[in-house]
């Protein structure tokens, strides 16, 4: 993972800004070194560099060197995604840095896996608004395989990860209702749910970072000029559009 560096885990600044609030960390391994918070409504660039910059202000002062930027690529709010995607491009690009995109849900499934030890598959929803919801059913080791025993066909990006109608959720969570089935992510996609929603304690940039140190272990790394944001779908703006077009 970290050719010519003696220390034996990598240290990462993993970033995520995929729905209304948006978090940091800097990991050595799966140990966190620092935490910053982006605050509610992550809508502008001024909302992530200041927590950015002081991660790299306390590296120079401990005298840290990252050796990888890890980031959220979606499903998630348009607005966050860009910022956050750009950001980490930005970070890679300038520092000369690997770069690793995380599924956004795989990062939800992370914290949650990594704060529950004994359990082993859990279905994430996440608002993706307009009565659609982001969603996606995981098992342990898709998510979090043990380090130095990661399938070859592992990825941090799963396919398994959709978007589905209003419908077709309530489908989906009448299913997880009858089965008992562990779920976790927003509340609102689960405010019919008469069971318990996993708690995260940790930031969902945590997540990332846990998925990311296994797809570094496995050099998954990705262009940071080619990475674009993980939508699913067109925007409203872009919705809008086509429907004007077609009209």
């Amino acid at each position: 993972m970290t050719a010519g560096n003696p220390r034996e885990l990598p240290i990462q600044l993993a970033i995520e800004t995929t729905g209304r609030t948006g978090s940091a960390v800097l990991m050595c391994g799966d140990r966190v070194l620092r935490n910053g918070q982006m605050g509610e409504q992550i809508r502008t660039a001024a909302a992530i560099g200041p927590c950015l910059d002081e991660m790299l202000a306390w590296c120079r002062s401990e005298k840290k060197t990252i050796d990888f930027i890890s980031a959220a690529a979606g499903p998630g709010s348009f607005t966050g995604l860009r910022i956050g995607v750009t950001a980490a491009k930005m970070f890679s690009y300038a520092l000369d840095l690997p770069l690793v995109a995380v599924d956004s849900l795989a990062s939800v499934a992370a914290v949650v896996f990594s704060e529950n030890p004994d359990l082993q598959t859990l279905r994430v929803g996440l608002d993706a608004y307009r009565g659609q919801v982001f969603t996606g059913h995981f098992r342990r080791d898709q998510v979090l395989p043990p380090l130095g025993k990661i399938p070859a066909l592992w990825t941090p990006l799963p396919p398994a990860v959709e978007i589905v109608s209003g419908d077709e959720w309530a489908s989906i969570l009448a299913s997880a209702q009858q089965s008992q089935e562990a779920v976790a992510g927003d509340v609102k996609p689960f405010a019919k749910f008469t069971g318990p929603l996993l708690p995260r304690s940790a930031a969902d940039a945590f997540g990332v970072g846990l998925v990311a140190l296994r797809a570094a272990e496995q050099s998954i790394f990705t262009d940071p000029m080619a990475l674009v944001p993980r939508y699913l779908r067109p925007s409203a703006a872009e919705e809008k559009a086509e429907t004007q077009v077609k009209g």
